[in-house]
């Protein structure tokens, strides 16, 4: 009678479980974005969420929880329930945190679970016009003569900019002194007035001024041209095929999500951003939407983890 009774409430637990992953989701779904209003992050978060709510009838928000270089809101997520109800807007800068920080309040490759990534756009190497400079061997050329004469902005030090600034050195073989910003924002202002002369950035960051001939975009880091500047090589075209950056952009859940839970969020993103409309708004953002598999997305952080870990130690940029 006792193992009738086990065998009865394990059924119950399955049928229960199973029943209320198919209800999947009865409440609101936060989506967590570490960084302030008005990024690149921020947009694909808020672009992914409304097209969500629309396809499913379901609720989705987006709330902004800033702070310590996006530690705190990976933190906050990482800590929570793995139920599917908070989420995180992950970008390539999570895989630059293990090397930047050398203590977390979370398990950097364990704690939060990669969903997909949504998005990637490349970075763009741009100039002020009064370099001269009009291709990528032009920069490369003059660096190599004329090493520490160049100076190079950034967000801020261990920003996603300075680390693509550095890992073009490493490849290039250049001598480019680094100057800091306080933010990307910034370090265009810095490039505009020629303080500095070169800034490697986001298309969205810079394409306004591209298009208004302020700056000159030398090449994008992409393995093909952006859609949003075709007139523009890549590195490889440009000369140094084996600098090949690109930032992304996903989603992460809490680990203990349930597969069933990770599966029915990546189906359904990867209906959301495939209409005309979604692809013209990420097009004008200089992005492509990918909505890749959950192993894949995976097996991106980690590889992208390994390689800015590499930079990071190259380039002696220490950690906190």
């Amino acid at each position: 009678m006792t193992a009738f009774f086990r065998v009865a409430f394990a059924a119950i637990v399955i049928f229960t479980g199973t029943s209320a992953f198919a209800q999947y989701p009865d409440k609101v779904v936060r989506i967590i974005v570490p960084y302030a209003a008005g990024g690149t992050s921020d947009f694909v978060a808020r672009l992914t969420a409304l097209k969500l709510q629309e396809q499913t009838g379901k609720v989705f928000v987006v709330e902004n929880k800033a702070g310590a270089a996006g530690r705190i809101g990976y933190g906050t997520v990482a800590k929570a329930t793995g139920d599917g109800y908070t989420l995180v807007a992950s970008d390539t800068s999570y895989a630059m945190m293990a090397g930047l920080f050398s203590k977390l309040d979370w398990k950097h490759d364990a704690d939060l679970i990669p969903i997909t990534t949504t998005a990637t756009t490349p970075v763009v190497v741009v100039v002020h016009p009064s370099t001269g400079f009009k291709t990528l061997k032009d920069l490369i050329d003059y660096a190599k003569a004329n090493p520490g004469k160049l100076n190079y902005g950034s967000g801020g030090r261990g920003s996603s900019t300075h680390l693509a600034a550095e890992y073009f050195k490493s490849v290039a073989g250049v001598d480019i002194v680094h100057v800091p910003f306080k933010g990307a924002g910034d370090a265009v202002n810095g490039v505009l007035s020629n303080a500095v002369q070169l800034l490697i950035a986001a298309p969205p960051t810079v394409i306004g001024q591209v298009q208004g001939n302020s700056l000159t975009a030398l090449a994008v880091t992409s393995p093909t041209r952006s859609a949003a500047m075709p007139e523009v090589p890549t590195t490889k075209e440009a000369g140094l095929p084996d600098y090949v950056v690109e930032n992304w952009f996903g989603l992460m859940a809490p680990k203990g999500t349930p597969e069933a839970v990770i599966t029915w969020l990546q189906s359904n993103i990867a209906k959301a951003i495939t209409p005309p409309d979604v692809k013209e708004k990420l097009f004008a953002q200089g992005a492509t939407g990918v909505a890749s598999a959950p192993a894949d997305a995976a097996r991106l952080v980690r590889d992208d983890t390994a390689l800015w870990g590499r930079v990071i130690t190259n380039a002696k940029i220490q950690s906190e």
